[in-house]
């Protein structure tokens, strides 16, 4: 996947269960990055994986990684 504007959405679902927050999947849109995380929410008494939209800085990274 190759993403060309900083301005792309690139959606992120982290762990945040240990006081910091390790990504464990990306997307491309919104939709996919909630049912993600709801998928891996399931069975946990307290929400462990979040939904979020990667910062502009972020983003970049992303896409440098993917050259």
């Amino acid at each position: 996947m190759r993403i060309d504007s900083p301005h792309t959405n690139a959606w992120m679902v982290v762990d945040v269960a240990y006081n910091g927050w390790t990504v464990v999947s990306t997307h491309g849109c919104q939709r996919d990055a909630e049912s993600e995380r709801d998928r891996r929410n399931e069975g946990f008494a307290r929400r462990r994986y979040s939904a979020c939209i990667a910062s502009p800085p972020m983003t970049e990274a992303m896409r440098q990684s993917c050259d």
